[in-house]
């Protein structure tokens, strides 16, 4: 298994910088009209570890890999424009349990960690495979850092603003075993970006339903995302 992290890092990790309003590196992209292609950012920083499965006692139950079969996958509506360099399915079919955002103006960069679960309740154990993506999109705006989703948890849907490009952008969490887009203990992240564009609103899995990946539009900005969804079993 992978060297874990210390728990000093991983408490730095968890507290996200604040990021300003309009930054520097937005600046010169509020009047453009068109996101120039370009290529994702490789920049990789590891997140921890996913959190050992401690909250639900292990049964005895067969085990199986990569949550539902490959035919339950389908996406979400795409958010934003059509700019960009596309990018499909950025994970491996996975839970998706951490984000790192770069913002602004816009939400300048995205990067998703993600485990591979192969408990029959989904959540990790030692010997999973895990990782996390490069950060897609450009080195504009400030870093928020990692945001995880509490123990036992995984995205689920994702909210926010989008016009040309994905100006602001959240993630909602909620039960890896049982996922429940309407449950009251879901999860919500900060927002990440500013207010322009319109507001989509809350784009969720269906009942029993997990995002497992992501297609992203990216060049110097995210110019679109959009979420994968699949039967959690």
């Amino acid at each position: 298994m992978k060297h874990m992290t210390s728990l000093c890092c991983v408490l730095s990790l968890m507290l996200p910088v604040v990021g300003c309003g309009l930054d520097a590196g937005d600046d010169e992209l509020l009047e453009a009209t068109e996101d120039a292609p370009g290529e994702a950012a490789t920049i990789e920083v590891a997140p921890a570890a996913p959190p050992q499965a401690t909250s639900r006692k292990a049964e005895s139950a067969p085990t199986r890999q990569f949550l539902g079969p490959a035919f339950t996958e389908a996406p979400l509506w795409p958010h934003g424009g059509a700019g960009g360099t596309y990018t499909g399915h950025v994970t491996p079919p996975a839970v998706i349990y951490a984000v790192r955002v770069r913002s602004g103006s816009y939400v300048d960069a995205m990067g998703f960690a993600w485990y591979q679960p192969t408990r029959w309740d989904n959540l990790y154990q030692a010997g999973d495979a895990w990782g996390n993506t490069p950060l897609y999109g450009g080195s504009g705006g400030g870093d928020n850092g990692w945001w995880y989703c509490p123990a036992g948890k995984g995205v689920i849907g994702i909210r926010g603003n989008s016009g040309s490009y994905l100006d602001r952008v959240g993630v909602i969490c909620g039960d890896v075993t049982n996922p429940d887009p309407y449950s009251p203990y879901n999860t919500y992240s900060p927002l990440w970006g500013a207010g322009g564009g319109g507001w989509f609103g809350e784009d969720r899995c269906g009942a029993g339903r997990l995002v497992d990946s992501f297609n992203v539009r990216s060049g110097t900005l995210i110019d679109n995302l959009q979420a994968i969804c699949i039967n959690a079993h």
